[in-house]
């Protein structure tokens, strides 16, 4: 047994496996490093304006492509015929890119509108992310067929160049031009990861390769183009939670210094989240050898995986909430000392999120059960939204973190009374039937 882990893990390594881990280990701890030295670097006004043009302009992030990168990851990952897996990429690319272009128009009227009602500053920023639509789906695409054609190793250049590109960028565009030095380091990384992504795949032909492609039916695009969407929505379900909080606070109090300490309490305890995310990346093909292998013990098998997430988390929980307030002075200074309250309640939510939610949201995506995960995050979604404008007249920031706090217990109970369902189906069969 022994040998036989020891040469899964040397072929892991020789395709890519852990320079996949490594990448992301990697742009996590860059971007920690960049965001500290920016915030450090920016007034809290100009950071607190960014903040809220970056939030509204990654809303509309979510949909950049209109999902075609994930159609494209699924459909030419399955077994079929190279000249059907070019139809696809030139499908997913030309109909990507041109929603891109409606995207970039949507980001300028988003921009009129905050100029129009006074906010200059955050329109003059919105405006000049309206080109990133289409060097970010670039990018992203290109990695998507690195993935697809399994050149883990290279995928994983790509990511770190990018990330390295972005820390650079940040500092030295930042010192240079302020704020919109940090637009301009996305650009930047942006093309410059897109371009060596697009120089790999230039080596192994590929672009040449798409002129030998199938013919896509009417049917076979209206089967991508669903796929796509309802990948851009459930997204787009998922994701806004995190912005909800940023949104809200703009929306009752309007203050841009108060945007930047909910921004800076919130990076670190969200940077911690790489530790469970690696955890489930790690664990998540075993959770679904053991549903489709061992069924009616599987309940106990994620008890145990709980148990395990909270124990790792709980460690860093703790060292959290002792050494807030020195993390704090240390990393962000003495002009976000205020911000420790805030920092303490989201260090509560990494350790919810991180030991029940994360985890049972993606053993409900191992059961095959994606409508469940869709349902509850539109649900929580319309939760966060009530819960912020009723804490956050009474609390001020404060009362977004506590609604965060409260979403993530709420969902993890929801997808606790989901799996509790789901499991007595497996014991006793004859339920589902006569549901």
């Amino acid at each position: 047994m022994v040998k036989r882990i020891c040469n899964q893990l040397r072929n892991a390594a020789k395709n890519g496996l852990f320079y996949i881990f490594g990448s992301g280990v990697l742009a996590q701890v860059l971007g920690l490093v960049s965001a500290v030295v920016v915030v450090r670097a920016l007034p809290k006004a100009d950071y607190g304006y960014y903040t809220l043009a970056n939030n509204l302009y990654s809303y509309l992030a979510i949909f950049f492509g209109l999902g075609m990168g994930s159609a494209a990851l699924q459909f030419c990952s399955e077994q079929v015929s190279d000249g059907r897996k070019n139809a696809v990429y030139t499908f997913a690319l030309t109909r990507g890119s041109g929603f891109n272009l409606f995207l970039a128009a949507v980001i300028l009227l988003l921009a009129g509108f905050k100029r129009a009602t006074g906010d200059g500053e955050t329109a003059r920023y919105l405006s000049m992310m309206c080109g990133l639509p289409m060097v970010v789906y670039l990018n992203n695409f290109f990695q998507i067929v690195l993935r697809v054609h399994c050149e883990n190793i290279l995928y994983s250049r790509v990511n770190m160049a990018f990330s390295v590109a972005v820390v650079i960028g940040n500092i030295l565009f930042t010192f240079l031009f302020g704020v919109p030095g940090l637009i301009l380091a996305t650009y930047t990384a942006n093309l410059l990861a897109a371009g060596l992504g697009a120089f790999f795949l230039q080596k192994r032909e590929f672009f040449s390769s798409l002129k030998r492609r199938e013919r896509l039916e009417w049917e076979n695009k209206y089967e991508i183009t669903r796929y796509a969407l309802l990948c851009a929505i459930t997204n787009f379900a998922s994701t806004m939670l995190v912005l909800l909080d940023v949104t809200c606070l703009d929306i009752v109090l309007g203050d841009p210094t108060v945007l930047a300490d909910y921004k800076v309490a919130s990076t670190i305890p969200s940077a911690c989240m790489m530790i469970p995310s690696a955890l489930i990346t790690y664990f998540y093909p075993k959770i679904v050898w053991n549903y489709s292998a061992d069924a009616p013990n599987f309940p106990g098998y994620i008890r145990r995986m709980v148990g395990l997430f909270t124990a790792v988390n709980f460690v860093v929980f703790l060292g959290l909430m002792v050494m807030a307030p020195v993390i704090i002075w240390l990393i962000y200074g003495e002009k976000y000392m205020n911000v420790l309250p805030i920092f303490r309640v989201l260090s509560l939510n990494f350790l919810i999120y991180g030991s029940v939610r994360l985890l049972l949201g993606n053993v409900i995506a191992a059961m095959k059960k994606s409508e469940v995960n869709l349902a509850i995050a539109v649900a929580s979604g319309i939760l966060n939204i009530l819960l912020n404008l009723t804490l956050i007249p009474r609390l001020g920031s404060v009362g977004a973190a506590i609604a965060t706090v409260c979403v993530s217990i709420s969902v993890s109970l929801m997808n606790g009374i989901c799996l509790k369902k789901e499991w007595r189906k497996i014991n006793n069969p004859d339920i589902g039937t006569s549901e």
